[in-house]
């Protein structure tokens, strides 16, 4: 009897480990996904659970963005659950948490990701689950997305050329040189035309009718690492003549102006930028950059979360919000301090 009452305590000792062990797996599985989330509960009787996924949280847009989905969920009484996505294995990382969204039955994702396959069917699952998806980042037209809140990339591109066709320079025939985000953003998919395409379309629109302004290059920054400076010491490199640089985002809006202050070319070349900051306002005020197109990240997060409330409330939305983009130069520049 002793013996068997021994082999008996071993086993249930066994078992024990082997759950405490599977326990702590799990746990540590877990902690390892949502290591840098942050959950963000605005009262003790929230309303709805939503999933803010972003990929690119340090560019100045989606921090606004991201800021405007805080003040949302506080104005709709809703949770929002916030994962940083790292640039290494993005699409992996997004697609899991769009599957553990769904998994825990959240009532709706926020996401900015590129388009693929696997980001596509994601969001379907998502849907065909039951949670509402709002894409923030790319107009993802062919999956089951409830909305796409943000930028029409046309007109962007629009206001952009227009903007550079304003800026006034002591060279007659104007050399223009753009400086992109990426060369690859969403272009594994057939049938899908990238933002950048988009961009450069409606920019194209513009410029072609000029007859004195002309690009002369298109550049593509691939990383953090190889960031706009490099590409705007190549541009000056390669075109002495070079009249103005169009930056599509902030970061690169800062770094190609502080080479033009580098390299003592004040007033002889101009940035077109995008998004704003205090520091590109000190930059127009000073004559480096003639204008900024401001995308308003805020107003965009602002509105995801606006949409999924009143969806999940049973009102109609918007299958497409366009946000309005607020052009700034030295002559409106005081209103952007108004507004903060």
């Amino acid at each position: 009897m002793k013996w068997s009452y021994k082999l008996v305590l071993a086993l249930l000792s066994l078992v024990l480990i082997l759950t405490a062990s599977g326990i702590l797996f799990l746990y540590n599985r877990i902690n390892n996904v949502y290591h840098d989330d942050i959950s963000y509960i605005f009262s003790d009787n929230p309303k709805y659970h939503f999933s803010l996924i972003l990929k690119s949280d340090s560019d100045e847009y989606w921090q606004d963005f991201k800021e405007g989905v805080y003040e949302g969920a506080k104005a709709y009484n809703d949770v929002v659950e916030f994962h940083s996505v790292s640039t290494v294995d993005q699409e992996s990382q997004i697609v899991e948490y769009i599957n553990i969204a769904s998994k825990s039955q959240l009532d709706g994702v926020i996401v900015n990701g590129e388009n693929s396959s696997l980001y596509g069917e994601a969001i379907n699952a998502a849907r065909r689950d039951g949670v509402e998806v709002v894409l923030g980042g790319v107009e993802f037209a062919t999956t089951e997305r409830l909305s796409y809140v943000g930028t029409n990339f046309y007109e962007y591109g629009v206001q952009a050329a227009k903007l550079v066709s304003q800026v006034q320079t002591d060279d007659p025939d104007i050399q223009v040189a753009i400086i992109l985000s990426s060369n690859h953003e969403d272009g594994n998919l057939d049938g899908v035309t990238s933002q950048n395409a988009l961009m450069m379309s409606g920019f194209k629109s513009v410029i072609d009718d000029i007859d004195n302004v002309e690009i002369v290059d298109t550049l593509y920054r691939e990383s953090d690492l190889l960031g706009a400076e490099n590409l705007t010491r190549e541009i000056f490199t390669q075109y002495e003549d070079i009249d103005i640089i169009f930056c599509t985002n902030a970061k690169d809006t800062v770094a190609a102006s502080r080479i033009i202050v580098e390299r003592n070319l004040v007033g002889k070349v101009f940035i077109v930028g995008t998004d704003m900051t205090d520091e590109i306002a000190n930059y127009v005020r000073k004559g480096i950059v003639a204008g900024v197109l401001d995308r308003n990240g805020y107003l965009a997060g602002y509105k995801s979360v606006e949409i999924l409330h009143n969806s999940l409330e049973g009102n109609f939305q918007p299958g497409y919000l366009d946000i309005d983009i607020d052009v700034y130069t030295l002559i409106n520049i005081a209103a952007y301090h108004d507004e903060r």
